[in-house]
């Protein structure tokens, strides 16, 4: 959901007999719920209109199960930003507190407000509605609604609602650089109560712009698969399917460079260079096509930055680079300032597993990136960056990474290790039209997302005037 600016006075008044419990200036800023008082539903309090309110557990790390198939505690991280619930991080618990926790179990049609974040994020929400066994952080608050009155999907809207126009960011109690809005508090929170039907016409109108955004992004997972497709085949590498052992055995004069993690020598990635050594292409090391490979600096602090400066998080799956979130530095010796046409990828921590490698593409000011970011400087006369790139996107890059990395401890791949990637290496020429043909795909993606995006935020809009108007 799209976040929307305060419109808070930056001076204003308040009487000693309109304060309600709470002395922070911004809980009073303005008509908090301005936009229902001239609803044509009337306005209930959240408590009237649910039958069951609960928050749920913290559990540390000392409480956190080694096994993933434990159960899986739903955490903030857990709802995206247009309220789905997403399992791409999961914190998991022993299977041996369902019994003292059965009343913590999560059930169908609940709805998870997420009580605690930081003051923007506060509120977001998300609908329950999977099978399985799951327990809830103690960060999310479950709601369960009378449904003769108030349908819990249209309270998942509602809140999500709230949340982009800044109600709980207003309302919520902030200490130790957290924000919350407690049980107590959301109880009394006054919303809109349109018939059920009505209810049921905006919950189908959302559940529609769902099913639109989720064909795009179908489309989307089959562009991204053609490019490892269309990267394989233009180099004629044909990768064997299978060969992951589970036990094996390494005699000690196969021993690597001191490597002594199994996984290392798994014989699937025998497979993996054999396949590559058959080619098309000659086969080079990054070392052997580039001017230089790097880790970035350190952040020192300053009132005058001078220095953009990139990380890790910058850096999206689709290839490219975000510059609306970024952080910046003073010194940065000169040989480490970023060139137009440089790659820029994860060298430390879990970012590495994703596989991503993106284009600095700006000429316009000052950047560098940070320490727990690389930099592979192509040299133009032997090969296209767009295309060492791609190809390093693709199997051929992933399958290197996750032997290089392992799999126990911090990944770590490293400016030593970046420089040995392997890759094919056709003619100039060649290498530019697999990159063009790329990028070329890489837009259709672009565009999808963005009407993906388009698609939900539109409907919500729209939704918003129906039970709000």
């Amino acid at each position: 959901m799209n976040q929307v600016t305060s419109t808070k006075p930056e001076i204003f008044s308040v009487w000693s007999d309109e304060i309600e419990n709470r002395l922070d200036p911004l809980f009073y800023a303005g008509d908090i719920l301005s936009f229902i008082r001239h609803s044509k539903f009337e306005i209930v309090e959240l408590s009237s209109v649910i039958t069951f309110i609960k928050t749920g557990f913290a559990a540390g790390k000392q409480n956190q199960s080694e096994n993933k198939d434990g159960i899986v505690q739903i955490r903030p991280t857990n709802i995206d930003e247009f309220g789905n619930l997403k399992f791409d991080k999961i914190i998991t618990l022993p299977s041996s507190l369902l019994d003292e926790r059965a009343e913590d179990i999560i059930q169908k049609n609940e709805v998870l407000f997420n009580n605690t974040n930081s003051q923007e994020l506060v509120g977001k929400s998300a609908y329950f509605d999977i099978d399985g066994t799951y327990f809830c952080s103690n960060h999310i608050t479950r709601i369960k609604t009378d449904e003769k009155k108030l349908l819990p999907k249209f309270l998942w809207l509602l809140l999500n609602t709230y949340q982009v126009k800044k109600v709980f960011y207003k309302i919520c109690v902030n200490w130790n650089n957290q924000s919350g809005v407690n049980v107590e508090l959301l109880k009394t929170l006054q919303i809109p109560l349109p018939s059920l039907q009505k209810q049921r016409e905006a919950i189908e109108f959302v559940h529609n712009a769902y099913h639109e955004k989720s064909k795009k992004e179908e489309e989307i997972k089959q562009i991204l698969a053609s490019i490892d497709d269309f990267v394989l085949g233009e180099l004629g590498i044909e990768i064997p399917e299978g060969g992951a052992e589970q036990v094996y055995e390494i005699w000690s004069d196969e021993v690597i460079g001191g490597r002594l993690d199994p996984e290392y020598y798994n014989p699937r990635f025998k497979l993996f260079y054999a396949a590559l050594s058959k080619a098309k292409y000659n086969i080079v090391n990054l070392e052997q096509i580039t001017k230089t490979v790097f880790q970035g600096v350190g952040k020192n602090e300053t009132e005058n930055p001078a220095i953009t400066l990139l990380k890790v998080k910058n850096i999206t799956r689709n290839g490219d680079i975000d510059y609306s979130n970024i952080e910046f530095v003073q010194d940065v010796p000169e040989a480490k300032l970023l060139q137009k046409g440089d790659i820029v990828s994860p060298f430390i921590g879990e970012a590495v597993r994703q596989c991503k490698f993106a284009i600095f593409d700006r000429d316009d000011a000052a950047f560098a990136v940070d320490n727990n970011t690389g930099v592979i400087r192509v040299d133009s006369e032997k090969a296209n960056s767009r295309y060492v790139a791609e190809v390093l996107n693709s199997s051929v890059g992933r399958i290197q990474l996750e032997q290089l990395i392992g799999g126990g401890g911090v990944p770590f791949l490293g400016a030593a290790n970046a420089a040995k990637l392997q890759i094919p290496l056709p003619p100039i020429k060649t290498q530019e039209r697999i990159a063009d043909k790329i990028i070329s795909f890489r837009e259709q993606v672009r565009t999808l997302r963005a009407q993906a995006t388009e698609v939900l935020e539109s409907a919500q809009k729209q939704v918003e005037q129906m039970i709000l108007a």
